[in-house]
């Protein structure tokens, strides 16, 4: 089964809004979020490849083995029949001897046939000579013979005789001998059959154990086969968890156009506000009289309305640079500032670039009563399918908050007439405004999954020395708060052309996926709250 495998904290990927302290080398980029569990994961895979692998070459060696043992139990029958063969030849063999035997015995007859017919001879002639000669007489004596020719004709005859008497003999002998040793012959080859027999039962009994490992390796090989298909597929959760829109972090592919700045009233008159809580990040910059306004910045999501649209300011356009031309909706702006617009990189898209696409609601009173939506200024730009650089990078599932994080509750941002709140409920910064809960107008409470309080100098803006002009390029202080912890590190942003860098010891702040509330106070009006 699979082994239970521990997850371990993970380095995001780094996003292209650290482009600029990559160039810098002030951290590392890395190759993929997960790309550790992946690897791991990889390893498993080839360790259970291997496992298949061997297990066919082992099912291959045992199937071997099995031809083997057929073979051998084939050897082992032909050696079984060729006893067979021999035990029903034997007997034959035994019955030609034993038939054998009876005509040698038989054969001895004419020998001593003919020692009787010579006996009979001399007895009937009364051949004393000849008669002593076959009786062998004690009183034979060689003087006593007349004549030596039939003397030696009888004696060449009666050797004769006995010569064929003992070679009869020396047969019979032999031909017993013969039939003892094929008695023993068919001793031997029932020895020989039986110890094939027990040699064919060992060889056939060892032929389950031989399936039941080739069965055990299969199912070894399926159990390897079934984790190859549930790696796989953690390797693809894996591969689509890492698949995360740059603007929030959330799952999801992104989006292919421009991102979107709507300049939106902040005075509690203007409150509630449509869209707010949609909007990928919203940054909270200084005006006149010590209130604030709205940039609601939209790429990976959009609003069917959104407002109520106001006027820009000299801030804007150094605030949003830094994302590749990004589309600014605004109500209309001082001579002054048009000009800093029409040098900016912006894409102008404001209310007398784009009427239309505008409308007051007449239940509201002007000015705090001017709506646009996004899909309808994206749709003059749908030639425009780059993703832009996001301002944050973001954690991915599993991944732990940067060790520098400390648990809070809340932070209070004074940016003069305006009083900001945010504390955590356990999903996200519950804002509240001047000391009242801040909803959109939905009725939803306004409660970003992440906080950035980014302390910067507000200068004065050359269009109207009234005006605060915030200055976000450079470095500065920041606090970023996410997941209920607060992490104190610094911005950068040495390139106007790119979007600030966040990072404490060194090392890159990631956000909890999510949109985020970017507040740019002056140093020394936020507190935290333990």
């Amino acid at each position: 089964m699979l082994c239970p495998r521990a997850r371990r904290p993970i380095v995001a990927t780094v996003a292209i809004g650290v482009v600029g302290l990559l160039a810098a080398g002030v951290f590392p980029a890395q190759a993929g979020p997960y790309d550790g569990e992946i690897s791991s994961i990889r390893s498993e895979i080839s360790e259970r490849r291997s496992i298949i692998a061997n297990g066919h070459a082992k099912i291959t060696e045992l199937e071997d083995r099995l031809v083997e043992l057929d073979r051998q139990i084939s050897e082992a029958d032909g050696r079984i029949g060729i006893e067979d063969y021999e035990l029903d030849l034997l007997p034959i063999r035994i019955e030609l001897v034993a038939d054998r035997f009876i005509e040698v015995l038989a054969s001895r007859e004419a020998p001593a046939a003919l020692r009787q017919t010579m006996a009979v001879d001399a007895y009937v002639r009364n051949d004393e000579r000849i008669n002593d000669v076959l009786t062998q007489s004690a009183q034979l004596v060689e003087g006593g013979l007349d004549n030596v020719r039939d003397r030696m004709l009888y004696d060449s005859v009666i050797e004769e005789a006995q010569r064929r008497i003992d070679l009869v003999r020396a047969e019979l002998r032999l031909t017993a001998e013969s039939v003892v040793g094929l008695r023993a012959l068919v001793e031997d080859a029932g020895k020989r059959r039986e110890a094939e027999l027990a040699s064919r039962a060992e060889i056939e009994e060892s032929k389950p154990a031989v399936r039941a490992e080739i069965s055990e390796v299969r199912s070894l090989i399926a159990v390897a086969e079934a984790e190859i298909v549930e790696f796989e597929a953690e390797i693809l959760r894996y591969e689509q968890m890492a698949i995360t829109r740059k603007w929030t972090g959330a799952q999801g592919e992104d989006v292919a156009r421009p991102a979107l700045a709507i300049k939106i009233d902040n005075v509690t008159r203007a409150h509630p506000q449509s869209g707010v809580n949609q909007a990928d990040v919203v940054y909270e910059e200084l005006v006149e009289g010590g209130v604030t306004r709205l940039v609601a910045v939209f790429q990976s999501s959009s609003a069917e309305t959104v407002g109520p649209v106001r006027s820009a300011r000299t801030s804007d356009p150094p605030l949003l640079a830094g994302f590749d031309r990004p589309l600014f909706a605004y109500s209309g702006a001082n001579w002054g500032t048009r000009n800093v617009l029409r040098q900016s990189p912006l894409t102008d898209a404001g209310y007398n670039t784009h009427e239309d696409d505008y409308w007051r609601d007449q239940s509201r009173r002007a000015p705090h009563n001017l709506y646009t939506g996004t899909d309808r200024l994206w749709a003059h730009h749908q030639d425009r399918t780059d993703v832009p650089p996001a301002p944050f990078i973001y954690l991915y599932p599993g991944q732990v908050l940067h060790s520098a994080a400390e648990a809070i509750t809340g932070v209070s941002i004074d940016f003069g007439l305006t009083e900001v709140d945010y504390d955590w409920d356990g999903a996200g910064w519950i804002r509240t405004h001047n000391g009242t809960a801040h909803f959109d107008s939905d009725g939803v409470r306004i409660s970003p999954t992440n906080v950035v309080v980014q302390f910067i100098t507000y200068g004065w803006s050359a269009a109207d020395l009234r005006s605060p002009e915030a200055i976000t390029e450079g470095s500065g202080e920041a606090w970023v708060f996410t997941d209920g912890h607060v992490i104190r590190g610094h911005w950068h942003r040495p390139d106007s052309a790119l979007p600030a860098t966040f990072i404490a010891d060194g090392e890159a702040i990631h956000l909890s996926p999510g949109n985020t509330w970017v507040a740019l106070a002056k140093n020394g009006t936020a507190e935290i709250r333990n």
